[in-house]
């Protein structure tokens, strides 16, 4: 973590971090279910998996690995869930 990563429209956010340098809109929508893009600026904190959908580059310094990403501890969270299903289901 704390790599400075450049993130051009349409491209997808690598990993967890904060906004550096510029301001865009984000698409969270694969993580929040949130249909509406979300705007973002310096200093915000932003998702990795999610997508720069504004019409300007951000630079994003991370702050996780991808192994310790929203979306990783999301599939985390999913998978102990459905081993620790109770024998009712």
């Amino acid at each position: 973590s704390g790599h400075s990563v450049s993130v051009r429209t349409g491209d997808k956010i690598p990993a967890d971090g904060v906004i550096v340098e510029g301001s865009s809109v984000v698409d969270e929508s694969s993580l929040t279910g949130e249909a509406k893009p979300v705007p973002k600026q310096l200093g915000d904190t932003v998702s990795g998996g999610s997508i720069n959908v504004g019409l300007t580059r951000i630079i994003v310094k991370t702050t996780s690995s991808v192994e310790d990403s929203a979306v990783s501890r999301l599939i985390q969270l999913v998978e102990e869930a459905q081993s620790n299903r109770s024998t009712t289901e």
